[in-house]
């Protein structure tokens, strides 16, 4: 669904992405991870087509970008940015009505198919009891919701994530990565969610891409990321790994204090 191939990027004369290469399958969930400036939130904005790609190429669904028109663009990618945005003056109903853009027109208005879509994607990502508030009296983690939601909507068959859980508690974290998971498994969709929750990101995804100033230094299987080397080289700290109790996958837990 996603290939990239040799994506760079600078901006005021520094690099951010250095001849980045990564693919996302049909139904994969792959999380982007690395610290902060490393370039994650670049990279999906280029995959979104929310910035241009200088050097580099992208194909969605095997076709590249640059030939898509936004609309064609728009039936195979959905992008949800990260952080709130608390002055959009609508209401969740209508924001996640917008993202049926891609299938209007002057001449195909809005139809009983795309109210059925809308509702669905309310339900979906549990969002109806609130869906006539005006976007910015909701709370973050209520926000988060209604951008995924908008994003399902699209009905694209690629979701660029970028840092869904920030600024939110413990239980809109497990909310938004169970709601991300759900409509995986359910709807077979392609997923490239950037995170810090290095936790969240070994328990829930299929593949690990780990971004450092600007390249990729470590890519595959949670089980290989999860280790103190690799994740050194990814945030240049020592962590300490625990098997989870369920799972028995490999977590990183605290250090006690005053520790090495």
């Amino acid at each position: 669904m996603l290939r990239i191939e040799s994506l760079s990027f600078a901006r005021g004369g520094r690099a951010i992405l250095r001849g980045v290469s990564l693919s996302v399958a049909g139904g994969e969930f792959v999380a982007l991870l690395g610290p902060n400036g490393a370039g994650k939130s670049t990279l999906l904005k280029h995959a979104a087509g929310v910035l241009p790609a200088p050097i580099g190429t992208i194909f969605l669904d095997g076709t590249d970008r640059a030939r898509l028109s936004p609309r064609e663009a728009a039936r195979i990618v959905a992008y949800v940015p990260q952080g709130r945005e608390p002055d959009i003056p609508y209401r969740a109903r209508e924001i996640v009505a917008q993202a049926r853009y891609p299938f209007l027109s002057t001449w195909r208005p809005a139809a009983r198919e795309d109210r059925e879509r809308v509702e669905r994607a309310l339900d979906r990502v549990g969002i109806k009891a609130f869906a006539d508030r005006v976007f910015s009296t909701l709370s973050g983690g209520e926000q988060q919701k209604v951008l995924l939601a908008a994003a399902l909507a699209q009905d694209a068959r690629l979701l660029l994530v970028d840092e869904p859980t920030t600024f939110l508690d413990p239980h809109f974290q497990e909310e938004i990565f169970h709601v991300l998971s759900d409509v995986r498994r359910r709807e077979n969709l392609a997923l490239l969610v950037a995170t810090h929750e290095v936790n969240r990101a070994l328990l829930a995804a299929d593949r690990i891409v780990a971004l450092r100033d600007g390249e990729v230094v470590r890519e595959g299987a949670p089980g290989t990321i999860a280790s103190a080397e690799a994740l050194e080289a990814i945030y240049g700290v020592r962590f300490l790994l625990a098997r989870h109790p369920n799972t028995d996958r490999l977590l990183i837990v605290p250090r006690a204090e005053g520790s090495a």
